[in-house]
């Protein structure tokens, strides 16, 4: 495994602990709740939405798109009423199953494979490492939000691995 193909997978790491930390500061109460402005954007959901899109963008280049990842029946799309929610301990759970899933991946990714071309669903991504990228600052941003959000509930989270 090359210094790139190993940073990446350090780097899913981090982003998947940093979502475990912003889970161990969320109390019952929040998980619940309402984000200010959309009934429908519950911190369940985009706790739910963030790990589905880690795991989903992150594979080898013949990933395809998977809407039951954890063989749980949840829309992880944002825009739309919720049709199903999930526990804390269940979003935790695919959070250590995604940790097994990135040493799967990036143990036996190959940098041809990773600069070559990616059959990821309609998606249009130049390359797998150009998916894998995209995936990260997707991840970050729902964190961040997540953060943010706690701390608009008084609750503060030191969530910045590296």
């Amino acid at each position: 495994m090359g210094p790139l193909i190993a940073e990446l997978q350090q780097q899913y790491h981090c982003t998947v602990e940093m979502l475990e930390a912003v889970l161990g500061a969320c109390t019952d109460e929040v998980w619940a709740k309402s984000f200010p402005g959309d009934v429908h954007l519950k911190f369940w959901r985009e706790a739910y939405h963030t790990i589905f899109w880690i795991h989903n963008f992150l594979g080898p280049k013949e990933k395809i798109f998977e809407m039951e990842p954890f063989d749980k029946d949840i829309d992880p799309r944002l825009f739309t009423p919720p049709n199903y929610t999930c526990a804390r301990a269940e979003v935790l759970e695919f959070a250590l199953r995604t940790h097994t899933y990135v040493d799967e991946v990036f143990g036996s990714m190959t940098l041809d494979e990773l600069c070559g071309p990616d059959a990821y669903g309609e998606t249009e991504f130049r390359n797998v490492v150009h998916r894998l990228m995209y995936g990260l600052r997707h991840g970050q941003h729902h964190i961040g939000r997540l953060a943010a959000y706690l701390d608009q509930e008084g609750i503060q989270v030191d969530t910045w691995r590296g």
